[in-house]
């Protein structure tokens, strides 16, 4: 589990479109640079009430509990041991470029990370992941499902995000993310053109709400401290 503050990077240039929300609560996150897990949007809120996960694939495995992808693998073993692009950090320093890390790969138009409820004892509320390469100037859009698994409840479409090179370049990585307080059960990135996409830092979790009284026990309770104010007074 990690979790730190920080204030995300801008993205500079970039055509972006919101489709839709499905619901109110929903709420798009990205596309940002990222070349750390503190430039993270989720990075400043607080999951302490319920959890939060990020999965870097720096094990070359996905075991972060309750979450599944599809298709693909971590890039080391769905593609071989070379050209990795990995988050930035991931190999122990910030510095343009990620070939000795690990990610997720397929060679394909898109991936999925699937949450499990029963794993996790409730969906995440916050879902999101580094798009981190893809055919050269392709268009990506991520899309957030609902608890039910179909409704669409944040797409962010990000044309041309690419650069024209696989070998790791890392100035090119964005975060796409959602919140929903309904529950995520699925993020997936799809590039336009095919041809493999890589994803790394996969990160859900779930922030719990304080509770807010309801109005008749907020009278309830302002009942209750004028009649604890008269015994107090009667007693002086």
């Amino acid at each position: 589990m990690q979790r730190s503050a920080s204030t995300t990077l801008a993205l500079g240039v970039l055509s972006v479109m919101w489709l839709g929300a499905g619901s109110a609560a929903a709420a798009p996150f990205g596309p940002s640079a990222y070349v750390q897990q503190s430039d993270s949007p989720f990075a400043a809120l607080d999951f302490s009430g319920g959890y939060f996960y990020l999965e870097d694939f720096e094990d070359h495995a996905l075991d972060t509990p309750g979450v599944s992808g599809s298709p693909g693998g971590p890039t080391s073993i769905a593609f071989g041991p070379t050209f990795h692009d990995s988050v930035d950090a991931d190999d122990g320093s910030i510095d343009g470029g990620s070939l000795a890390g690990d990610s997720w790969f397929d060679r394909g138009a898109s991936v999925a990370f699937t949450f499990d409820a029963g794993v996790l004892g409730a969906l995440p509320t916050h879902a999101g992941l580094v798009w981190t390469d893809g055919p050269f100037l392709t268009g990506v859009t991520f899309t957030a499902f609902g608890s039910d698994g179909v409704t669409a409840v944040c797409t962010i479409v990000a044309p041309d995000v690419a650069n024209s090179s696989f070998n790791g370049e890392t100035a090119e990585d964005r975060f796409f993310g959602c919140s929903d307080a309904g529950g995520i059960s699925r993020v997936q990135l799809v590039n336009a053109l095919g041809g493999g996409i890589e994803a790394d830092h996969v990160q859900y979790g779930r922030a719990v709400a304080e509770t807010v009284p309801e109005p008749a026990g907020l009278a309830l309770l302002g009942v209750g401290l004028a009649l604890a104010r008269r015994r107090l007074a009667g007693r002086a």
